[in-house]
């Protein structure tokens, strides 16, 4: 079995840094650190080529699609996008406490009059827990919705919300503070299920490690927006390996992200409105000790740029198929990983799908043969040792070093070092063992009372 620590390279997915160059070899602890000192998202290289069937962009269009920092991993508003104002809410003076003004406005920043605005509502307490409610409200004619006698503090956060079209507009959620009211701006634009219809544009990130008895891979998607309209999925699908287990994904604060489809992948989901937006998720496939893994991964639709990771001994091998040689870098902690990338050009046939392919792991090999042998041999030993007399031991000792070596067990399968089938083996195993040391020292006081009257009758 290989076991290979898991990397702080993965922080390049949760920080959602899925720029990619045209160095193949460029440092991953260098993209780490730069997502662990709070670097910003970097802009898309519009000189890029776009993926085959994206819509064409028009080169005198002076909109710039890079305005909008990283932030929660999305961007709301056409704020970079058509160079207006970003969505979102500000403490305003003017604005008495207790007060919160939502400006509604459409793609090209015009008021939306009396469109129907939802304010939501969390309350985070230690004492109470966590409740949420909604209320919702209309704006006026210059499309201000105004909500009164609302509450400030830490515990609580507000978000505003427009719904339209099965479609989710909103603006990060903030807190207020007692000595202002606030001020909210939020974006509205046409929505669209198709995505021939959108100027969308996706990066991925794959990054994947073996791990006792299994392989996990993290992906992230970037998806850009660079369009007037927002895109809502429609039953978009993205097929994973068949018997895929253990998903989870990473919720952010909008209604952006995946779900997973039994027996077939993910599914998109979530309002894709102008500007870039992250989606993280992870899972697992079983691993039986093969020195070769091979498995294919759905890619996100309108791929333009790919990045593919996997920490690695030296033996080990990255290959993505029609992407470079993968070159050895390091990651912050000096462990070292292979890295692949590629960028998609407008002539080429649209990416559907990677196949992953890592050889040269470690497999069990003469080890097991070894192993085997000696297991044999134990046994051997054990049925020699079993027809002679025992040796007195105590249990109250044995039981002791059990305990600690359960300890040990329970510490490694926290960390991720233990895969679930040995764990289930070895906790099995110890349990057995602790039980058996208890009814051994049932045992020995009855054993003593017996040899005492045995030497009674001798006497």
């Amino acid at each position: 079995m290989i076991r290979v620590k898991t990397s702080l390279v993965g922080c390049v997915l949760l920080a959602g840094l899925l720029s990619v160059s045209s160095a193949g070899a460029q440092d991953v602890g260098a993209t780490k650190n730069a997502a662990n000192a709070g670097a910003k998202a970097g802009p898309v290289d519009t000189s890029a080529p776009l993926p085959a069937g994206h819509p064409v962009v028009d080169p005198d269009e002076e909109d710039d699609p890079h305005g909008h920092a990283a932030g929660d991993g999305h961007s709301h508003a056409g704020a970079g996008m058509n160079q207006e104002p970003e969505d979102g809410a500000v403490d305003d003076p003017t604005i008495p406490p207790g007060r919160i003004t939502v400006h509604v406005v459409d793609a090209n920043g015009q008021p939306i009059p009396r469109a129907e605005v939802t304010l939501g509502i969390l309350h985070n307490t230690v004492a109470q827990g966590e409740s949420r409610k909604r209320v919702t409200g209309a704006a006026n004619d210059q499309g201000d919705a105004t909500f009164d006698h609302l509450e400030s503090g830490s515990g609580i956060a507000y978000r505003a919300m427009v719904l339209k079209d099965g479609a989710t507009f909103s603006v990060p959620p903030f807190r207020l503070t007692p000595k202002s009211g606030a001020r909210a701006l939020l974006h509205v634009y046409p929505v669209v299920n198709d995505i021939a219809q959108t100027m969308i544009v996706t990066q991925s990130m794959l990054y994947t490690e073996v791990k006792d008895d299994r392989i996990q891979v993290q992906e992230a998607f970037k998806i850009y927006n660079f369009g007037r309209n927002a895109w809502v999925p429609s039953n978009v699908e993205i097929p994973l390996p068949p018997g895929y287990t253990a998903f989870t994904s990473q919720q952010g604060m909008t209604d952006v992200g995946v779900d997973a489809v039994p027996d077939r992948g993910i599914r998109l989901r979530g309002t894709f409105s102008p500007g870039q937006h992250v989606i993280e998720f992870r899972w697992q496939l079983p691993y039986a000790g093969e020195s070769e893994v091979r498995f294919d991964v759905g890619m996100s639709p309108n791929l333009a740029a790919s990045r593919v990771i996997a920490p690695a001994a030296r033996s080990m091998k990255l290959e993505v198929s029609g992407f470079p040689q993968a070159q050895a870098s390091a990651d912050g902690q000096g462990q070292r990983a292979l890295v692949t990338e590629r960028q998609f050009r407008r002539e080429e046939p649209p990416v559907k799908n990677l196949t992953v392919v890592l050889s040269g792991l470690p497999t069990e090999g003469n080890g097991k043969v070894l192993a085997t042998l000696l297991a044999f041999g134990a046994v051997v030993v054990g049925l020699v040792l079993g027809t002679r007399k025992p040796i007195a031991h105590d249990p109250k000792a044995e039981r002791e070093r059990l305990l600690l070596e359960l300890e040990a067990l329970e510490k490694g399968r926290a960390a991720g070092d233990i895969g679930p089938k040995t764990y289930e083996r070895a906790r099995r195993e110890l349990m057995d063992d602790l039980a058996r040391t208890f009814a051994e020292a049932t045992k020995q006081p009855n054993s003593a009372v017996r040899a005492s009257k045995k030497g009674k009758r001798t006497a």
